[in-house]
């Protein structure tokens, strides 16, 4: 394989990246990423979630400003400057898992 045909990203220049839904609405941002040691490749995002996105897409009633979620790198859309997801915010419940 050619390099034109492959891109590569290290986890640290994920972390703290923010996270969008398809609709541009600011989920949170990118806290860890979670590696299958037997397939050895990334599975998910562990992402930090603002209160009403929990609330919403977990319908997790939180007492602290934010949680914890994860979601599966086949979400992703994108990842620039930004990490975009392929769902909007209104079709994601179900897609991301509480921790």
């Amino acid at each position: 394989m050619t390099s034109a045909n492959w891109c590569a990203l290290l986890s640290s220049e994920l972390k703290d990246k923010a996270v969008y839904s398809k609709n541009m609405v600011l989920l949170g941002k990118v806290k860890d990423v979670e590696i299958d040691l037997q397939e050895m490749k990334a599975t998910h995002l562990v992402l930090e979630v603002k209160k009403q996105i929990a609330k919403e897409v977990l319908g997790k009633m939180i007492v602290i400003r934010h949680a914890k979620c994860r979601a599966p790198t086949e979400l992703i859309e994108s990842v620039k400057d930004a990490v975009i997801l392929k769902q909007p915010t209104g079709e994601l419940k179900g897609s991301l898992e509480n921790m």
